[in-house]
């Protein structure tokens, strides 16, 4: 029993010379004539159609291809710039199903019901001998509710023993339009879902570099996801206040001279991003006593955080605009990160991963949020080289709008400025 993984990464003109040409380097280092699986990750630079119809020619008719625009993408290598990257498995020892669902937005629980069940289920034929299973979760990452999205995917598939990971598809930063792919087919506004049915459990971790410097707060008024107020007060006001000192510090601005729409707004934003440590359901009209009653006891747990960039936000004052809903209730505190931690935590994240395997990887996928690579600039390849250094095999990843992961019980199943890794057993 084996499982091979080749990777493959290539730029140019005309997506599916592109494509063809990275998908041809990744099926280099398999040695079947067809692999079970391809994921594709494309900058929005290319015609995704044309891009799988490329990706297609050259693995055969019976792989199973499932992929997302990106903001950005990588392999074992290094980052590329405007790129198709591949990444195939062919293994005897794992089954690769898909199934792809639309209209995200208006009903997502109709979109994640119908793409979770046309899924095989636990007692199908198809994946009798193969007890564990992961699902790879790529979804439109303009919906805005990607932390949903995730939630709704654990809940239907009702299986403790599945895990999900994946992330939400972006666009070069551009903030207008994503995309998800299965086989020839490409949907904005849609979700893409592939099941590895698999006879051992696939390692899968998650890490982000960011450590809070505040005491908690209590969002206290909310609208999607806006943040009005934090412990009653403006939310720019109170994270300005917390963190006035250490920006002075660390960077020399002066966070009362900041400027609307400034580069070192956008900056600041990036590395003083919010820790969640807890989402509470709320009910219309205020914080339920379920929620008021943990805070009042100091309940709410503190073992991770989940970090949400309030990147959205464009005024120095009022409100902080994030990327996903964050309800009122929620307790949450500003963190801090830099570049070292940042590969510190990827390093950590795969370190996590090769420890659960009995053996050696055959190679992996890695999402790893675009806001990591806001922060680490130049230097992402750093990044890169800390997980090649600790997996030692070849890996395709891209540069998400938020990272699926529901692996850590220290950590809600959606992230931010996090990085997913997930292995394959040689």
């Amino acid at each position: 029993m084996s499982t091979e993984f080749g990777t493959g990464q290539a730029t140019g003109d005309a997506g599916d010379a592109v494509a063809m040409d990275a998908t041809r380097e990744a099926m280099a280092a398999i040695s079947a004539d067809e692999p079970d699986f391809c994921q594709v990750f494309c900058s929005p630079a290319y015609d995704y159609e044309a891009v799988l119809w490329g990706a297609r020619s050259v693995i055969g008719s019976e792989a199973e291809i499932v992929g997302c625009s990106s903001s950005g993408e990588f392999t074992e290598v290094g980052a590329g710039d405007g790129t198709v990257t591949v990444g195939v498995v062919s293994s005897d020892s794992l089954q690769f199903f898909s199934s792809i669902s639309t209209k995200l937005s208006a009903d997502p629980e109709r979109c994640l019901f119908e793409a979770v069940h046309d899924l095989p289920s636990d007692t199908d034929p198809a994946v009798d001998g193969y007890p564990h299973r992961t699902v790879i979760n790529l979804h439109d990452g303009m919906a805005g509710i990607g932390n949903k999205v995730t939630k709704l995917t654990e809940q239907y598939l009702d299986g403790e023993d599945t895990t999900v990971v994946g992330g939400s598809a972006g666009d070069d930063l551009q903030l207008q339009q994503t995309h998800v792919f299965r086989n020839g087919r490409v949907e904005t506004d849609a979700v893409v879902l592939a099941l590895i049915a698999s006879e051992k459990p696939l390692p899968v971790t998650v890490n982000h570099g960011h450590e809070p410097i505040s005491e908690a707060m209590t969002v206290t008024r909310a609208d999607g996801s806006t943040v009005y107020e934090l412990d009653g007060r403006p939310a720019f006001e109170a994270w300005q206040d917390a963190i006035r000192e250490d920006a002075m510090e660390t960077y020399g601005i002066d966070v009362d001279e900041l400027e609307a729409g400034s580069d070192d707004l956008v900056m600041l934003l990036g590395r003083y991003e919010l820790g969640i440590e807890s989402e509470p359901e709320t009910e219309s009209g205020g914080l339920t006593s379920r929620i008021k009653s943990f805070i009042e006891r100091k309940l709410i747990s503190t073992k991770g955080y989940n970090i949400r960039w309030p990147g959205q936000t464009t005024d120095t004052q009022g409100p902080l605009d994030f990327a996903v809903t964050v309800s009122e209730g929620t307790e949450l505190r500003v963190t801090h990160s830099n570049k070292p931690d940042q590969v510190s935590a990827v390093r950590t994240a795969a370190e996590n991963a090769t420890s659960e395997l009995d053996g050696g990887a055959a190679g992996g996928f890695v999402y790893d949020c675009a806001c990591r690579a806001m922060i680490l600039g130049d230097d992402f390849d750093e990044a890169v080289d800390a997980i090649q250094d600790t997996v030692d095999a070849p890996f395709a990843g891209f540069e998400t709008y938020g990272e699926v992961c529901s692996a850590d019980d220290d950590y809600t199943g959606y992230h931010n400025t996090a990085s997913v890794i997930l292995l394959f057993p040689e």
